[in-house]
């Protein structure tokens, strides 16, 4: 992008889309190269997010700032935001390049100083005019991928970026201990005909492994400058900085079988496009990209859709083989030749960690790891951050000091509306909307993104996904679902975040419904105690109906919802021990980034049900309910039980062990089971509807309420036609 002044200097603007493989660095990388001035920003035509940051190594590079530059009179200012009507001239005059009260555009993040070698200078206009504005690098950090057709959610990013048409150029990080895997992602990245630069990193790792890589015969191969970095350590990021600088245009080294390459040429002249490279996009439409037809529909028509659908599926009936298998083959070869080009590897010995890696494949040894691993998550964030750090900031900072002490900072306030909306213990802005987000979610989610950062750097998440793959497609998912469940047991909110990582929209519904029916470790802690006063044969019911209920909700949803179920294919990293300073630099921005977007949205919750609450539609719903409870043999008491539970889940079960005396022990068990399949919180309702949309979220609430109180009415009855009290 450039942007002209009156002065006639141009300021370009170059955005380069960090990719690569998961697990390869890329995190840390961004970090090195852009230092603190990163922020999310939205991908055109996706709802996902990616890191935005400048550029700040390197000659020639800029360090990011908060000044802004008018590009209608060349003036810059310090002052955060834009201004309307004026410009960096100040907040009363108004910028002599824009008549009227006209909006000035501004420059977001833009630079203060270039570093020139070791002396830095401004880059703004001075007084003679004799400055040049510079060429600024955004770089846009995503999210890991294997390939570009197919996938998660998360793994689209880098395509959706490549799709937008935005891209200068690209940054590709390899790890350079598995090349092969990173090349075959690079060649596919390479047809889209952006200059590109390929950075070779983790070399500390492959030269322990005894592999040694030749960067120049690879940028021989690719026709695109090659770097050489440790990311952790800083060791070679000046320099991938500069060559991002002289990022070229790659060659083209993948052949496909003939009949591929007709097609691609047959769509080439229908999908001709400024902003994209057509025989990329092709690429994309063999494959089978779902994505990738959407936006031909959009950018180029629906007619043209059709067509380039025609072609590809006259291409399948001359395979037996399925289309996106021989794309993959392509790529996979021309990347093994390269391999074989650019390193060379010598005898190395085995280590501890080699020999976990083949015992946590192995289906006896690897089940006994796995189950030590599960056990060992859930007391990490179920039992330490759903119970000792939230108790911690929930009860000892919020109610304890924060709350009372910010009652009394409103309590001149002469509107009671106004001190209940802020201060009203069940429902009130800080009480309700913050405390949880903060109190409750945040160092929940904290520890589970730490956990995360823990499996996945040291390679033990693929392991782990492989070995319930099969176990979990009776349940319409894969491997990758193990996590998910498992720690819904701990948050079901955070749980159900975590089904980005699932890599198809019925995976991730599934999960979703899953997820809704089981116990938080609040509620599951309380549930413990209850269960506890009662016989054997209550917590079997108890326990053996919500087991059923998930195989049942699985079995139904592989069965009703549209889609397949993707196979689990997954590379094998070697296992390392995790770097403690890139876990916490990785944990504590998703964290940081989750608070920002969340917190609104439960300040924005917490007053809506605020406002029903005073219209009186709780009273309402109090009403309303009584025949239902009856209907599930429970007492009139027990719709407070039921709401509490909506709003939190441990408050409603702190709600039933305070009553528990009031309920007969069928009771009980029938109302933890309501409260388990039907009642999620505030929080956990915001976050399904806000993964899943409204349609689907409000329809498995629905469903799963519906669920509830037929099963309450049945188990009810079953128990009390055998003289079960």
């Amino acid at each position: 992008m450039t942007v002209e002044t009156p002065q006639h200097r141009s300021l370009t603007v170059r955005r380069v889309a960090v990719v690569g493989n998961v697990s390869v660095g890329k995190t840390c990388l961004f970090d090195q190269l852009c230092g603190n001035g990163n922020h999310s920003v939205n991908i055109p035509g996706s709802t996902m997010k990616v890191s935005r940051g400048v550029l700040s190594v390197g000659v020639g590079a800029a360090t990011p700032g908060i000044q802004r530059h008018c590009a209608a009179c060349g003036r810059h200012d310090a002052r955060r935001g834009p201004q309307v009507g004026s410009c960096a001239a100040g907040s009363a005059e108004r910028c002599p390049a824009v008549p009227g009260t006209v909006e000035t555009h501004w420059i977001p993040w833009w630079p203060s100083t270039l570093r020139l070698g070791t002396k830095p200078a401004s880059i703004y206009p001075s007084s003679s005019g004799a400055a040049a504005l510079p060429t600024v690098t955004h770089l846009f950090d995503t999210p890991g991928s294997s390939m570009l057709g197919g996938g998660s959610e998360d793994e689209m990013v880098a395509r959706d970026l490549l799709l937008s048409g935005q891209m200068s150029a690209v940054l590709l990080v390899a790890d350079a201990k598995n090349l092969r895997r990173a090349l075959a992602f690079a060649l596919q990245v390479a047809e889209f005909r952006l200059p590109m630069v390929v950075d070779l990193n983790m070399l500390d790792e492959a030269e322990s492994m005894g592999l040694e890589l030749d960067d120049r015969e690879l940028a021989r191969g690719l026709g695109v400058p090659v770097g050489r970095t440790v990311a952790v350590e800083g060791r070679g990021v000046r320099r991938l900085a500069e060559l991002v600088l002289d990022a070229q245009v790659p060659k083209s080294v993948v052949q496909f079988p003939d009949a591929i390459e007709e097609a691609l040429e047959r769509l080439d002249s229908m999908l001709g496009n400024p902003s994209i490279q057509p025989r990329a996009l092709g690429i994309l439409l063999i494959s089978g990209d779902k994505a990738a037809q959407s936006w031909v529909a959009e950018q180029l028509g629906e007619n043209v859709r059709k067509e380039a659908v025609e072609v590809v599926q006259q291409l399948k009936e001359r395979f037996s083989t399925p289309l996106a298998a021989l794309i993959a083959d392509a790529f996979n070869s021309a990347a093994g030749q390269l391999t074989e080009r650019a390193v060379t590897s010598s005898p190395h010995s085995s280590s501890l960690l080699m020999r976990f890696g083949e015992l946590s494949q192995r289906p006896v040894s690897g089940s006994l790891i796995a189950l030590v691993v599960l056990v060992a998550s859930y007391l990490w964030v179920g039992a330490f951050g759903a119970t000792y750090v939230v108790d911690l900031l929930s009860v000892q900072l919020f109610e304890k000091l924060l709350i009372p002490w910010f009652g009394r900072i409103v309590q001149p306030i002469p509107s009671a509306f106004v001190r209940d909306a802020i201060m009203d213990p069940n429902f009130g802005l800080l009480p309700t909307g913050l405390a949880l987000a903060v109190g409750v979610v945040l160092p929940v989610l904290f520890c589970f993104y730490l956990l995360q950062a823990v499996l996945e750097d040291s390679g033990y998440l693929p392991r782990l996904a492989v070995l319930f793959d099969r176990m979990f497609r009776w349940l319409g998912l894969n491997g990758q679902g193990l996590i998910p469940l498992v720690l819904g047991l701990s948050c079901t909110t955070m749980a159900l975040i975590t089904t980005r990582m699932l890599p198809s929209r019925k995976e991730r519904i599934i999960m979703s419904v899953l997820l809704i029916g089981l116990p938080c470790a609040p509620l599951l802690a309380v549930m413990l105690v209850v269960l506890g006063r009662m016989s054997w044969l209550a917590s079997g019911i108890v326990v053996g109906v919500m087991a059923l209920r998930v195989v049942v909700a699985g079995m139904v949803g592989r069965k009703v919802l549209a889609g397949d179920r993707p196979d689990l294919i997954l590379e094998i990293p070697r296992m390392r021990i995790p770097r403690v300073r890139v876990l916490l630099e990785k944990t504590i921005r998703r964290s940081f980034l989750f608070l920002r977007e969340a917190v609104p949205v439960f300040l924005l919750a917490a007053f809506a049900v605020f406002l029903f609450d005073r219209a009186g539609g709780l009273t309402m719903i109090d009403e309303l309910g009584k025949p239902v409870v009856h209907l599930m043999g429970l007492p009139d008491h027990s719709i407070q039980v039921f709401i509490k539970t909506a709003i939190r889940r441990e408050a409603g079960a702190a709600e039933l062990s305070r009553m528990h005396a009031q309920f007969t022990d069928v009771q009980l068990a029938i109302t933890l089971l309501i409260m388990t399949l039907s009642m999620p919180c505030i929080n956990t309702t915001i976050v399904l509807i806000k993964e899943r949309g409204l349609k689907v979220g409000v329809s498995t609430l629905a469903a799963s309420l519906a669920f509830a109180i037929v099963l309450g009415a049945i188990v009810n009855l079953a128990l009390r036609s055998i003289g079960i009290s």
